[in-house]
């Protein structure tokens, strides 16, 4: 259970990390921020399969291809509906859905969308939305409510369980590592005829 919870923990920090850094390089999110999205993607995962951090892992993904803040919250349910609908993890779902902004829809086909490039990211949004919702809109919804989807959902709260143990474990297990450290310097450095 330790170790399983370390390494949540350090999965959660990844995606936190990238998510971060998505802020950091992306301009367009200033009308918004990590923590709306930490409570975005907290209650998302409470109704769907999706855990808060391969959702923030999704986003982080999504700020790449230029959309705000804003729209990337609005985005977010229906970015787990077309995961949902189409057996993709959220990375690859956004990145489906980000190359749509930019013009390139093909992928929205195989849940039924008639993409038409509107030559502006904006017009463009609005068209992913809108077909999204008519589509695959609540999907993911719909599948949390399953026995299969409760199931994920209650596999995900005992993740969220390791992150927290796995965060209080994580210090002692970094002083630890600086005390062996100590000790195996020590023992390289003896002299020679001693060892």
């Amino acid at each position: 259970f330790a170790g399983a919870s370390v390494s949540a923990f350090k999965e959660s920090e990844d995606s936190a990390a990238r998510l971060q850094d998505a802020f950091a390089k992306f301009p367009a999110l200033a009308d918004s921020n990590v923590a709306s999205f930490g409570k975005l993607n907290e209650a998302l995962a409470k109704k769907t399969r999706f855990d808060d951090d391969a959702t923030a892992s999704g986003q982080a993904v999504l700020a790449q291809f230029g959309l705000t803040g804003q729209q990337i919250e609005q985005l977010t349910p229906l970015l787990q509906d077309y995961a949902a609908k189409t057996g993709k993890d959220l990375p690859s779902a956004a990145d489906a859905l980000g190359k749509a902004m930019l013009g390139k829809g093909r992928a929205l086909a195989e849940i039924g969308i008639k993409f038409k490039d509107t030559g502006d990211l904006a017009g463009n949004f609005d068209q992913v939305m809108g077909g999204l919702r008519s589509q695959v809109g609540g999907f993911a919804t719909k599948e949390g409510a399953t026995a299969a989807g409760k199931a994920e959902i209650l596999k995900n709260q005992f993740g969220e369980l390791q992150e927290t143990v796995g965060s209080k474990l994580m210090p002692v297990l970094l002083t630890l590592t600086d005390w062996l450290l100590k000790v195996i310097d020590f023992f390289a450095n003896l002299n020679p005829g001693i060892q």
